[in-house]
């Protein structure tokens, strides 16, 4: 995509001087890194913020063999920052200081987290921006600025707004995923999609009993806050135990394309010692995490 596409949202007017980009959810990071990569000044780019974010570090989410060290290494690290934290902030801070996770304002914690991913070149990309409005969300719009919640912003004549406010997640209670002839599809594996909704097919197609379907298949509550984080993880741990003990599903979900994590972990080498005790780490760590889940889901529900 070319800087003209943006030029073209302008319907003919003469070309942005400035750029005010509406939302903090990961559309609006990927539109302000866009923008600063397409030449537009990082001082032409108002960002309403109402929220701040976590965000999950791109590098640990590689899952090509090149990258075991910093995929496995990091999900080792996740598992005893779990393992270890004694309340919500804790888990966040020592999330953070192992590289899992980042935050683009160093100087305050977020209170959102959607799962959103970066690299940490894009993070300090988006560093680059200094003019964040952190009043709430936006109210109205009209010639002299912005109302927003808890103030007022004007905005110089000729800005194009830009409205990144949508959510990408309908947030619904959970329910069971097979009821009778309905089958409703949910996340099973936060936060891989096609890969639940793979596994919810070869759930349907291959077990008759609906009663084991769905304890295979308990759906993962999607994050919006930083607690609701600890819940997530615990689902997900809970999933994995679950499938572990189907050893059919268990070969199915290692030659699964869509679980690269499982094929890369199942082609370790045995001489590899230093995959090896990797993966006898993640084992530990991830063991440890699970006793210390019902503190901080104790500590999330507290508030």
């Amino acid at each position: 995509m070319r800087c003209r596409g943006l030029w073209e949202l302008a319907q003919g007017r003469p070309l942005p001087r400035r750029f005010v980009v509406l939302g903090a959810g990961k559309t609006a990071m990927d539109t302000c890194i866009w923008l600063l990569q397409s030449g537009t000044p990082a001082d032409a780019i108002t960002w309403v913020m109402p929220r701040d974010s976590w965000v999950v570090n791109r590098l640990t989410t590689q899952n090509g063999p090149e990258f075991f060290q910093e995929a496995i290494g990091g999900q080792a690290d996740q598992m005893q920052a779990f393992a270890e934290a004694r309340s919500i902030d804790d888990l966040y801070l020592r999330l953070e200081a192992c590289g899992s996770l980042l935050r683009i304002d160093r100087g305050r914690m977020p209170t959102m987290f959607h799962l959103a991913t970066l690299s940490q070149a894009e993070v300090d990309e988006l560093r680059r921006i200094r003019n964040v409005v952190r009043l709430g969300r936006v109210k109205a719009i009209d010639a002299g600025g912005m109302q927003l919640e808890q103030g007022e912003v004007a905005i110089a004549p000729g800005a194009l707004f830009v409205d990144c406010t949508a959510s990408a997640v309908q947030f619904k209670e959970a329910a069971p995923v097979f009821q009778g002839s309905r089958i409703v599809v949910q996340l099973l594996r936060a936060p891989l999609v096609a890969f639940s909704a793979a596994l919810t097919a070869h759930v349907e197609a291959h077990c008759d009993d609906e009663a084991h379907k769905n304890r295979l298949c308990k759906p993962v509550p999607f994050p919006r806050t930083p607690a609701d984080y600890a819940r997530t993880v615990a689902v997900n741990m809970g999933n994995q135990l679950q499938w572990g003990q189907d050893a059919a599903l268990r070969q199915w979900i290692r030659q699964c394309r869509l679980d690269a994590f499982g094929r890369l972990t199942s082609g370790v080498d045995k001489a590899d010692a230093e995959k090896q005790a990797l993966l006898a780490r993640l084992k530990t760590q991830s063991q440890a995490a699970a006793a210390n889940l019902p503190r901080l889901l104790a500590a999330a529900a507290a508030g």
